[in-house]
């Protein structure tokens, strides 16, 4: 199997070549900023449209906006770019370097600090640039990012005279650094406070330091990168950095005694490092590594864990059990030489479809290869998985076909004529292309693009034949096809649609659609933006239940007799302010509820600033339970910030999720997801009576009651896999007869709270980190209220587990200080708060307060807080009295999870 060389990513001169753009300017997207300083007619003083550009790079900076592209002409910029604006999640500000030929060089100034500087923004992203300085003062990073949140840094080359290339500090978060070259440069360092970052699907080649540092920076995650002959150690956490992982690397100190003819580590210990990948005492907890290939220089460790050496991945393994399971040792014979990549042979099978599928990096290598399975090397990655371990995917190359059609169902139309044309390669081993040229027939200059699929409008009337696409696969095999037919263009006629819409009550919409065309209209299509769709042939008027408030971009889609489809977006806006209020940043609760009238509703508070959303329905999509049959529900939220909720009906368990953060994944803020059975964990001998869940990170346990016993499994969410059903009643010793429980977290341990037949409150403590369960007699211990018949259970900060009964209609609660090792006496909380006659309980935490939902004597729902820092409980009060109302019918069963 033949390599794919990254030519494209070879040095780059200080100045590169101008990619002018076309004279079509009319046709550039909205939004879209340009910078060309070898433009005649560039401006700082002008808006960068595309005929008109930015002279610099940080004039565009300066002007960008929330969901604007910026567009970089390759060339060469002398300056220092200081981004200050930011994008928002759904809307980043994105800085693109459009060469023809490799990434925009970026110079700054002789003398200056830094080439690029991100300081206190958020979503933004930086792709395709060459970075250079020529300063070399020891202390100066090449990219400086302060205090900033959700920034990309993708396919960036980095060429610096100082010790660091790209540095992170000032707590910034959730910052991407991937797809980029550290050649014989500084490598990256993450700061104190930083959090969240992902170093992935890099190629660090001699760097003059360690590749990747991390000091005091949590859940630094370095993975699928390729690191050789670097100076120091290739991957270190210091500090006190807890829940690093390092996955799927490719690590090489040395190969056959040779070091890298750049790095100017030499051989000596000072300079070299003596360990590959080092993590500090105080960032083991919650750390993992695996996947990786080490291989140390031969003399030297290859892991430091706790201050620990270990020389071997076998030696690490076996000393640090659930470490390095998967590590080995490849003495991979890299090409010493820059200009080559750090690629890997064929004979390094071990590195190939191995890597750890569920390990966070990007969708493609560095070159932009999707995994692909090597057809000669067997699979040994997870769940079948092929990704290859390192920053760049081995792929075959093959002969291929092409076929090009159009994108519409009639070649013929009035002018300007829009067609659709596709590409259609074959390539046995399945692999993509990565490059097309577009001709079409017409004059106009060819289109190349990285997608199969281009659109092009004739703009004149006319018979066009010609139209062809030569394509080039991710190997550079490359093969021409011709359309074999013409597009005829005749006289325009256009079609036009628009749409009128009312709202009638909160949550219900009419649209009708108002359509212009010479044409017979065949579809009219209505998208209400919420995932609901409705057809109306003839344009009446359709109408749509939406199941949230909100703004909801409706989209009626057009057809006529020609073939041609015409768009128009509309926002309807339904009243938001509680509900939207409910679901931003702060201490948040969310509340469900099934009504005796049948519904599943749900609402949600923000107590940071003061407001509840509104009782709606909750999406019953895919629920095959009956609401009315529901015995028991529970609810928890996971580190993503998704509410899973969990009903029992007719002794299934069933489960939806609702993302409650930014939107993500093409799952908007607020949005529920399809009911599902929870069918993972497998039977349980005897019915299941009660069910109770939370979360640990991502993953969510679930525990059950069934035939007198408790039991637990554990799902995680964004894969919906499930393991088996675990007892807990025999792994804690526990005795059987149960009539509730209640399951809370802290740290990495799993708390259940269970009401024994005895009458006795135990809890039985489930420690992940230590793989075992134990179990204590709280009433044996602390005496408690007599006549408890339900258990509610929640966590707050300090390692402190609640435990909440409710016994003849009133509330109290026991706290467990797992941090300082002992447990509170029993509080009324009834006494304190005037929650009384209660007929079911509910507790959920937000920060160093605990709120307690209860069912009152007329299935009402009440709340109180329990505030921790203060030291008192509120008054009971009705959640209707903050403008929860909506609810109809009395409740009949609650949740409640805290975020």
């Amino acid at each position: 199997m033949r390599l794919r060389q990254p030519a494209a990513l070879t040095a780059a001169a200080v100045t590169a070549l101008v990619a002018m753009p076309t004279a079509a300017s009319a046709a550039d997207p909205a939004g879209t900023l340009y910078v060309n300083n070898r433009a005649t007619t560039c401006t700082d003083a002008g808006s960068g449209a595309a005929d008109r550009p930015f002279c610099t790079i940080s004039a565009a900076a300066h002007a960008a906006l929330p969901g604007q592209t910026v567009q970089i002409v390759d060339g060469s910029y002398r300056e220092t770019v200081a981004i200050t604006n930011s994008g928002t999640p759904d809307k980043p500000i994105t800085f693109v370097g459009t060469a023809a030929n490799g990434p925009t060089p970026l110079h700054p100034v002789l003398g200056t600090k830094n080439a690029l500087v991100l300081s206190n923004v958020h979503d933004v992203v930086v792709k395709n640039f060459s970075l250079y300085s020529d300063y070399s003062a020891t202390t100066v990073p090449l990219v400086s990012v302060a205090n900033s949140s959700r920034v990309v840094l993708d396919r960036i080359r980095y060429g610096s005279a100082g010790p660091l290339s790209a540095q992170l500090s000032d707590g910034s978060d959730h910052v991407t650094l991937s797809r980029s070259l550290f050649r014989s440069v500084g490598g990256i360092a993450v700061g104190a406070g930083v959090h969240d970052s992902l170093i992935t699907a890099n190629e660090f080649n001699q760097t003059t330091s360690a590749a990747v540092s991390a000091v005091d920076a949590p859940n630094t995650a370095v993975t699928g990168n390729s690191i050789a002959f670097s100076c120091a150690e290739s991957v270190k956490i210091d500090g006190a950095s807890p829940g690093a992982l390092i996955e799927n690397n490719v690590i090489t100190a040395q190969y056959g005694g040779a070091v890298g003819l750049y790095s100017g580590c030499g051989a000596t210990s000072g300079k070299r490092g003596e360990t590959e990948i080092s993590v500090s005492a105080a960032s083991t907890a919650g750390s993992k590594v695996d996947y990786n290939t080490v291989h140390p220089w031969s003399d030297a460790s290859a892991y430091t864990w706790a201050g620990t050496a270990y020389p071997t991945a076998a030696a690490f393994a076996a000393a640090q059990p659930g470490q390095a399971a998967h590590d080995l040792d490849l003495d991979v014979p890299f090409d010493l030489n820059l200009s080559q990549g750090l690629v890997l042979p064929e004979s390094m099978k071990g590195a190939v479809d191995s890597a750890d599928p569920s390990a966070p990096g990007v969708d493609t290598d560095l070159l932009g290869v999707r995994p692909t399975d090597d057809p000669n090397v067997a699979n040994t990655a997870p769940n079948g998985a092929v990704r290859d371990r390192g920053a760049y995917e081995l792929s075959g190359q093959a002969s291929v076909g092409l076929a090009v059609t159009a994108d519409v169902p009639t070649l013929q139309g009035p002018a300007p004529f829009t067609v659709k044309v596709t590409a259609k390669p074959v390539n046995t081993f399945g692999l993509p292309q990565a490059d097309y040229v577009f001709t079409f027939g017409d004059g106009t200059a060819p289109v190349r693009s990285t997608e199969p699929t281009v659109v092009h409008t004739y703009t004149k009337p006319g018979n066009y034949y010609g139209l062809s696409v030569a394509a080039t696969d991710v190997q550079g095999a490359q093969v021409s096809g011709t359309f074999n037919s013409s597009v005829v263009v005749k006289d325009p006629a256009p079609l036009a649609v628009a749409f009128d819409f009312s709202v009638s009550g909160p949550l219900n919409v009419a649209v009708t659609p108002r359509i212009d065309s010479p044409y017979v209209v065949t579809k009219v299509d209505v998208d209400f933006g919420d995932g609901g769709r409705a057809s109306s042939p003839d344009g009446r008027s359709v109408e749509h239940r939406y199941y949230t408030p909100g703004s909801y971009p409706v989209t009626v889609t057009v057809t006529d007799e020609a073939g041609r489809t015409s768009t128009v977006t509309r926002t309807v806006d339904l009243d938001n302010g509680a509900y939207l209020g409910s679901l931003q940043p702060g201490q948040r609760v969310q509340v469900l509820a099934n009504t005796a009238l049948g519904d599943l509703m749900g609402t949600g508070a923000n107590y940071t600033k003061g407001v509840w959303a509104p009782f709606l329905s909750v999406p019953r999509d895919g629920a095959p339970f009956d609401v009315n049959r529901i015995l028991w529900m529970t609810s928890a939220t996971t580190a993503d910030q998704y509410l899973r909720t969990f009903v029992l009906a007719e002794g299934k368990i069933y489960t939806a999720d609702r993302n409650l953060g930014p939107a993500a994944g093409g799952v908007a803020q607020g949005q529920w997801l399809p009911w599902k059975e929870v069918a993972g964990p497998g039977p349980l001998s005897g019915l299941i009576t009660q069910i109770s869940a939370a979360s640990i990170g991502n993953s969510t346990h679930l525990v059950a009651v069934a035939g007198a016993r408790v039991y637990e499994a554990s799902g995680d969410r964004a894969s919906g896999t499930w393991s088996k059903w675990g007892d807990i009643t025999a792994a804690a010793g526990m005795p059987t007869g149960v009539y509730s429980i209640a399951a809370g977290t802290t740290g990495n341990v799993l708390h259940v709270a269970v009401l024994g037949a005895d009458h006795h409150v135990r809890v039985a403590d489930g420690d992940y980190t230590r793989g075992r369960w134990s179990h204590g007699d709280v009433t044996a211990a602390y005496g408690g209220p007599a006549g408890i018949t339900q258990l509610a259970a929640a966590s707050t900060p300090g390692s402190r587990f609640h435990v909440v009964a409710l016994a003849n209609g009133r509330v109290h609660e026991i706290t467990g200080d797992y941090a300082a090792g002992y447990w509170t006496g029993w509080g009324d909380i009834s006494a304190a708060s005037g929650l009384t006659a209660v007929t079911e309980v509910a507790a959920a935490s937000t920060g160093n307060t605990l709120r307690i939902f209860g069912l009152d004597g007329w299935r009402a729902l009440q709340t109180v807080t329990g505030d921790y820092t203060a030291g008192r409980w509120s008054g009971a009060v009705q959640v209707n009295s903050y403008e929860a109302a909506g609810a109809t019918g009395q409740l009949n069963h609650i949740t409640a999870a805290g975020l």
